[in-house]
């Protein structure tokens, strides 16, 4: 076993990426729309909150696209992604890649919010608070509707990399 004491402020970012990638995360994305404007972007910094009210929180750099219009009070989805869907997961995950998110998938629209039909499930949230840290905002989502299909087989990424199974 190897112990890391970190002793300076790089040291530490270096240690925490190291602790990072040592951890599984199903990816998921975010999606959500305001006048006609609509985002989507891929996340991993997405949990469950509590059971009562059901609510999920999301974590998003300020210097994403869909952190302009997600505000208090606005309605997201939480997309959860199937193994098969690392194509999506990539183009909602690249700058470069922004103009095609809403085309090169199955999206529809319930209640004015963008889904991708064919995830695993579909979490509808409405913001209820925002809780701004350094460089992200952590999104509180109260759930309002669900759709989940076929639950056994999501993407996952660890160590820079999606996980085949």
């Amino acid at each position: 076993m190897v112990i890391c004491e970190s002793v300076n402020s790089l040291s530490i970012k270096k240690d925490f990426l190291l602790a990072m990638r040592g951890i599984t995360s199903t990816v998921m994305v975010v999606s959500a729309k305001k006048g006609s404007y609509q985002q989507a972007m891929t996340a991993t910094a997405v949990t469950s909150l509590s059971l009562e009210p059901p609510s999920m929180l999301v974590c998003i750099n300020h210097e994403a696209s869909i952190h302009k219009i997600l505000e208090k009070g606005l309605d997201f989805c939480i997309n959860v992604l199937k193994a098969s869907q690392i194509e999506i997961a990539d183009i909602c995950s690249k700058k470069e890649s922004e103009s095609e998110r809403f085309s090169k998938t199955n999206w529809s629209l319930w209640s004015d919010i963008p889904y991708i039909i064919d995830s695993q499930s579909n979490l509808f949230c409405r913001c209820v608070d925002l809780i701004r840290h350094e460089t992200h905002t952590i999104h509180l989502g109260e759930v309002i509707k669900i759709i989940n299909k076929d639950i056994s087989n999501p993407l996952l990424y660890k160590d820079g990399r999606y996980l085949e199974k």
